[in-house]
């Protein structure tokens, strides 16, 4: 914000700052989101099980459709993602899978 105030320093347009932060938002009750971790999209990471070779990544999907395409490759011998790409060049076994984000 402040280089958009800085553009405008020689004008004589005015610039304002507005606080998000206020303390009626802080007390509020959030708002509860009933849908399920792995119907999210986010941060995932899955892990090798033979290796616990980690693999972090983030998807604007959901996590669980992402994880199964991971599953799809592998079965398919398609080294289309790295973790695929991983398992299948080491022979591994596919591990778990956890949203983190």
């Amino acid at each position: 914000m402040r280089k958009i105030t800085n553009l405008f320093k020689h004008t004589d347009i005015k610039g304002a700052f507005k606080n998000n932060n206020t303390i009626s938002q802080i007390l509020r009750p959030k708002a509860t989101n009933n849908t399920p971790i792995y119907n999210k999209c986010g941060i995932h990471k899955l892990t090798c099980k033979t290796f616990q070779h980690v693999y972090m990544r983030q998807t604007s999907r959901n996590v669980k459709q992402r994880y199964l395409e991971h599953v799809r490759y592998i079965r398919n011998s398609n080294p289309q993602s790295a973790f695929a790409q991983h398992t299948l060049n080491n022979q591994h076994e596919y591990g778990t899978i956890e949203e983190i984000m």
